[in-house]
């Protein structure tokens, strides 16, 4: 009799098991809660057919065949930042393709194409890539957001899922001296995004 008296008193006190649920409803549903995931494209960059190499990815991720499945489930996202992976599509010691240097940049609030290597060296996130390089090597080229101490800056804040576009900023790369219309590189490039409702 003391044992039954003392279940019923500890499930008043404590509320029964399935009463939680409440809770997990509220804590799935807050606007606070973030989803952190790895969405990626891919791809294959070419010279032009003046021998140049530029472009510019910009930080809009809805091109990875993920997206749509985050998308219907949150509101809002934005990029933290991402590693862009280079395979060179050109054989070492090619007699067809001419070598050179090609720049790499992390530009936080535009996404036009550089037109000149002083497009990309004034950044500080900042590499050189050869346009040719030994088979199965892969280049890696990392960049991030920044912060000034612990306060994010103003493309930091939360895009609309259905505008992936307003996310703004780019990769950007050029190079000059390249063979006409050849492809150099074979490329994935990983975002790292962040979801969450809308607040």
């Amino acid at each position: 009799m003391t044992n039954s008296k003392n279940s019923r008193r500890n499930r008043r006190r404590n509320g029964r098991y399935e009463d939680t649920i409440t809770r997990d409803f509220l804590q799935a549903r807050n606007p606070l809660k973030v989803q952190k995931v790895v969405l990626t494209i891919n791809g294959t960059i070419s010279s032009s057919a003046g021998g140049v190499i530029s472009g510019a990815f910009g930080m809009d991720p809805s091109g990875s065949a993920e997206w749509s499945s985050f998308a219907v489930l949150y509101d809002q996202f934005r990029v933290l930042g991402g590693i862009l992976k280079l395979a060179c599509s050109v054989p070492m010691g090619s007699t067809t393709a001419a070598n050179t240097i090609v720049g790499f940049c992390f530009d936080n609030d535009n996404s036009t194409t550089p037109t000149a290597y002083s497009g990309v060296t004034t950044f500080s996130e900042y590499t050189n890539v050869p346009a040719i390089w030994n088979s199965g090597a892969i280049k890696q080229i990392r960049f991030k957001r920044p912060k000034v101490g612990n306060l994010m800056q103003t493309q930091y804040q939360w895009y609309d899922e259905a505008s992936p576009g307003s996310s703004p900023g780019a990769i950007k790369f050029y190079g000059s001296g390249a063979s006409n219309s050849v492809q150099y590189y074979n490329y994935i490039l990983e975002y790292l995004v962040e979801f969450q409702m809308r607040s």
